[in-house]
């Protein structure tokens, strides 16, 4: 493996660690809803009698959603997994608690009690199987200096004028790819700026029908790592600045 494959490789990690961050910080309104489905089925045990415990339960329940939520807002890691299934199993548990106290009164357990007890257990451990893969696929997280680093430069990309800028390539493909070629290695960053690819020249294939249909575009097609994109219209200026690219690192460029 070469010194650029690695490099472009730990880049990747990067920045899939930074959409995790992204990810991880969009769940947090998850939080919320969830925190306002707690508080109005507290409501609901207030207006039936509940006892006072029950309501002082779902009163911690609910603040602990939104202490997550704007954990997750303000420090997003893959840490927020396990929050998250610490208060989903707390709720399973009271709910199977309920249900233990209504059999030990002579009753029967209730079918919705134990269902959605299961259903929170489920989503609970589920949660704890994502952090355990995630602490594999992230062994070593990349430095807050080095996802800041990182977050500059996709703005860069994202604000880079195929006209004015000759490393700058706009294919509005679905996703709408914006590009940065820097050296051997190809940055693709979506217009939303969430997803990142990290390639070189060998890694994804850019091809443009020969013909002009006017106004200089054509149409175009795009492979990443051998994943075709939607077809697409291709300006000239994009197109001489990826051939450019290619005459430098590949060889032959493409025709």
């Amino acid at each position: 493996m070469t010194e650029e494959t690695t490099l472009r490789l730990r880049l990747q990690t990067v920045a899939a660690y930074r959409e995790l961050r992204r990810n991880v910080q969009k769940s947090g309104r998850e939080n919320i809803i969830f925190a306002l489905v707690m508080a109005g089925i507290a409501y609901f045990l207030h207006t039936n009698g509940a006892v006072f415990g029950s309501l002082i339960f779902y009163a911690v329940l609910i603040v602990g959603e939104l202490l997550v939520g704007l954990i997750k807002w303000a420090l997003p890691s893959a840490e927020c997994m396990i929050l998250d299934g610490f208060i989903l199993l707390a709720f399973a548990g009271y709910n199977f608690w309920l249900q233990f106290e209504r059999l030990q009164g002579g009753g029967q357990p209730g079918t919705s009690g134990i269902f959605f007890g299961l259903l929170m257990l489920y989503f609970a451990f589920g949660r704890f199987k994502t952090y355990a893969t995630l602490r594999r696929l992230f062994a070593e997280r990349p430095a807050p200096e080095h996802i800041a680093w990182f977050d500059d430069l996709v703005r860069d990309i994202l604000t880079s004028d195929p006209h004015a800028d000759q490393l700058a390539l706009d294919l509005p493909t679905t996703p709408h790819w914006r590009v940065k070629l820097l050296g051997s290695t190809a940055f693709f960053v979506a217009n939303n700026g969430g997803s990142v690819w990290v390639v070189g020249p060998d890694d994804f294939v850019l091809v443009r029908e020969k013909h002009d249909r006017g106004g200089g575009r054509r149409k175009a097609l795009l492979r990443i790592y051998g994943d075709a994109y939607p077809e697409f219209t291709l300006d000239d200026v994009s197109w001489a600045n990826y051939a450019r690219w290619m005459d430098e690192f590949a060889a032959p460029h493409p025709a």
